[in-house]
């Protein structure tokens, strides 16, 4: 059979268009317009434009455009310019379980843009970048990062993306993705939180992966069993590694969980800031007129903990410069720009307006509090333990393994190891009367645990995890929060939201209406209406392009 390099590099090469659900096809589509919408929004950012000066003043000739001006160059050099472009802001998308669009769009838009492809070897591309890299984030989920810092997703995804876009066969295709996992990057989350560097995060990953893919066309070679060797990327990169989650290809598209943004910001701040929205419209529907920072003596925030995590990472009033980034991963500070301009979009992000109203900000700021709610985190749990046989997986952990590494696990996860009593108390009582699916799954992991502490023997006939059991297709990813704000006269309002606009779960046709709203109001500043109206319709019909190349034309301006 093989390593597992070689058994998903049979899956990639042999994959054809027409073996992809048109639903699929649909939302890579919808990842393909939000992703040139976080381009367009982050490009004039101090940082992104660094990084494109950087970028280009290192340039080999090439048809591959640095967007949203009309630079050619190498496919390299346009992924690092329009990745950290697409980071600045974070205004990506997300799915189960990365944040793949950085490089499964845009490396795949070079390299087809270079090779003057079609719209259906992008697609193909880019879906086969989207199906690796999540599932290469989910095999580490239980590790020292999370999230986006799991840049290595962005080295594998762009060189299986690359490998696909130059005809790479099977073989040829495992070494691309061997080689760029030989050396994969690891952030850390000092650079990531705050300084530019967090616009790094993807575009050098994802052009190292597609020099990898280039590479393997010349015969090079790699360690073809990375992800099985017990000296390999497993085990620097996970407490404990799920090799589990690399399955299901073709049975299970994690592409159908894309969820998109449609407030720049982490994936944890869009609920908080839509039930301070809805709050402030009630506001004005009551008082005639609006919301303004002085009602406001205190914001109450109720999160999973993910978003409490995200905060206690990042906390808002640690010295330094107020930036786009800073704000993106704190809620107090997103709230606060969010109540103080009545919204929160990329023109709030300007680095000179955060600058002026620094002070300002940071007060507003210091009267919010963010808690985690154990309930909203089971919620969360049982939602998705519907769509994931999660009981298998549990069964399958190295309990002893685990709590070895409770101390590292500690400082990745201080809300989740800090338990007193009564949080056990109380989770305990939850779980028993709102999630008993859950409890039934725990129990039976938890027995065979247990066992595993005694001896590593697997019971005969356990059922094992594989991800082609998962109902990916109409998975939710929901991170609640509910929202309260004490207003002046000891008033209250209250507002709850589960899942944000724009995430997987939410209504098809009302996620499409919104992306395609994005990308409007991303494009306009940067090119004619007629322009952006033409390269709507050219996505809708990209399957039926010749050429990537009439789509990118539309999409560049006059530097």
């Amino acid at each position: 059979m093989g390593t597992t390099l070689e058994r998903i590099a049979s899956w990639t090469s042999g994959l054809r268009y027409e073996d992809i659900p048109p639903r699929v096809v649909a939302k890579a589509k919808l990842q393909l317009l939000s992703m040139l919408a976080a381009v367009f929004a982050g490009s004039t950012t101090r940082a992104a434009r660094a990084v494109r000066q950087v970028a280009l003043s290192s340039r080999a000739a090439g048809r591959a455009t640095a967007l949203p001006f009309a630079d050619r160059c190498s496919p390299t050099v346009a992924t690092v310019a329009n990745a950290a472009a697409s980071m600045a802001l974070d205004y990506d998308d997300y799915l189960f379980l990365a944040h793949t669009g950085h490089s499964a769009v845009l490396a795949s838009l070079a390299q087809a843009e270079e090779r003057g492809l079609s719209g259906r070897e992008l697609l193909r591309a880019q879906i086969i970048a989207n199906e690796v890299g999540g599932r290469l984030g989910a095999s580490v989920i239980f590790g020292p990062q999370n999230g986006q810092l799991w840049t290595h997703v962005h080295a594998l995804g762009a060189a299986a993306a690359g490998a696909a876009l130059l005809g790479l066969d099977a073989r040829a295709t495992a070494h691309a993705m061997a080689i760029s996992l030989y050396q994969p990057p690891m952030a850390m989350w000092p650079g990531f939180m705050g300084p530019d560097s967090k616009l790094l995060s993807a575009a050098l990953p994802a052009r190292d992966g597609l020099m990898a893919a280039a590479l393997a066309s010349w015969e090079l070679t790699g360690p073809l069993d990375i992800l099985d060797h017990p000296l390999g990327f497993g085990s620097r990169f996970a407490h404990q590694f799920l090799p589990q989650m690399l399955t299901g290809f073709g049975a299970s598209w994690v592409t159908d969980t894309l969820s998109f943004k449609l407030i720049p910001g982490c994936a944890y701040v869009d609920a908080s800031i839509e039930a301070l929205l809805e709050l402030a419209g009630r506001f004005q529907v009551q008082q005639g007129r609006r919301l303004e920072p002085a009602d406001v003596q205190a914001i109450r925030v109720r999160t999973t903990l993910l978003g409490a995590e995200m905060d206690r990472l990042n906390p808002f009033d640690r010295p330094g410069p107020l930036s786009a980034v800073r704000v993106n991963f704190s809620l107090p500070l997103s709230l606060s720009v969010a109540l103080r301009a009545g919204r929160l979009t990329p023109a709030e992000l300007d680095e000179a307006a955060l600058s002026a109203g620094r002070e300002e900000l940071l007060a507003l700021a210091g009267r919010i509090e963010v808690r985690h709610d154990w309930s909203m985190t089971l919620e969360m749990l049982e939602r998705l333990s519907a769509h994931l046989p999660l009981g298998a997986l549990a069964g399958e952990l190295d309990l002893r393994r685990l709590l070895e590494l409770r101390p590292e696990l500690g400082r990745t996860f201080g809300g989740l190891i800090e338990l007193g009593p009564r949080d056990v108390l109380r989770l305990a009582a939850f779980l028993w009367e709102r999630a008993p699916r859950l409890m039934r799954q725990a129990g039976r992991a938890t027995l065979h645990g247990l066992g595993r502490l005694v001896a590593d023997e697997r019971e005969g006939g356990e059922a094992r995890f594989d991800l082609a059991q998962a109902r990916l297709e109409d998975m939710p990813l929901p991170f609640p929060a509910e929202v309260e704000l004490e207003l002046r006269g000891d008033r209250r309002l209250s507002a709850r939201v589960d899942l944000p606009r724009g995430a997987a779960g939410r209504d098809q046709a009302e996620t499409r209406g919104l992306v395609r709203k994005k990308f409007r109001e991303a494009a306009l500043p940067f090119l004619a209406e007629e322009r952006v109206e033409l390269a709507l319709e050219r996505v809708d019909r990209l399957e039926l392009l010749d050429q990537v190349g009439a789509l990118t034309e539309l999409l560049t301006s006059p530097a």
